[in-house]
């Protein structure tokens, strides 16, 4: 994908690989990071694919990134496969609904703090080197890196169009490092985050919101002097409030957005 930069600079990206110019071709890592802070674990990522064997740059909580892979989902694909029957393949909320059902139910929970860190720190912080996402199916570990980095996977098994996005957010004025997906489906584009919970019609759904054409190839840009800053308002059924979350990929432009529910109609 080709990218021109503000300052006319040609960016070419290739799944986890961006040339600047006539620069060489580099592999960056793929994860969490802040554009207008540090930037962790490389460029401004949006990986367009399934994750197969590419490295994952997790936060883990201590300051730091380790890398990690997506690991043997094969369990996911199928549970995935078995909630499937009778779906509307035409509903991406439905469909969107249904991803977010299996990976809560392939990582057993979310953001238990101490398992994760036991996962990636086994021996007296010590980093594990064997790290595979799909090893913290059912500890309730898994935060939105592992989240949405499953997430893809499964989004890109039901052949839509899926970027998994890494960059950051601000919920209640506070920076936080952040990961969830991007979908282009059937001529629509939305952000889609299995991390941010939405009360639709007294059930838990995910955070899904549409945005233009142009929103979306701006916030899917890997390049952070592209980006854009898109506000969601949603309400947040643990919170029992309407909360706005601004997904930052960069501050040149800003839009605001609603979530929406299965049936169109926005839900403020």
């Amino acid at each position: 994908m080709e990218y021109i930069r503000n300052d006319g600079t040609i960016a070419i990206v290739e799944g986890d690989k961006v040339q600047y110019g006539n620069g060489i071709m580099r592999k960056n890592k793929i994860g969490s990071n802040f554009t207008n802070g540090i930037i962790r674990g490389g460029y401004l990522s949006s990986f367009n694919g399934a994750f197969e064997e590419e490295l994952i740059a997790i936060e883990t909580g201590l300051g730091d990134v380790v890398d990690a892979k997506i690991g043997e989902i094969k369990d996911a694909y199928a549970l995935l496969e078995s909630k499937l029957i009778g779906a509307d393949y035409s509903n991406i909320y439905e469909l969107s609904g249904i991803v977010l059902e299996t990976v809560n139910e392939f990582f057993g929970g979310f953001a238990n703090i101490g398992e994760r860190m036991a996962y990636y720190y086994p021996n007296d912080f010590a980093e594990s080197k064997d790290n595979k996402i799909s090893n913290l199916k059912g500890t309730g570990a898994a935060m939105c890196v592992e989240r949405a980095s499953l997430a893809q996977n499964l989004l890109r098994y039901l052949g839509i169009n899926s970027f998994f996005k890494a960059s950051g957010i601000l919920r209640n004025n506070i920076k936080e490092d952040h990961c969830y997906n991007l979908i282009e489906f059937n001529g629509k584009y939305y952000i889609f985050d299995t991390s941010i919970p939405n009360l639709i019609n007294g059930q838990i759904s995910p955070l899904i919101a549409e945005i233009t054409a142009d929103a979306f190839t701006l916030i899917s840009s890997p390049i952070s002097d592209l980006g854009i800053s898109i506000v969601t308002s949603h309400f947040n059924p643990y919170r029992n409030m309407d909360v706005n979350i601004t997904y930052d990929s960069g501050r040149e432009k800003s839009i605001e957005v609603s979530s929406l529910d299965g049936f169109g109609s926005m839900h403020l």
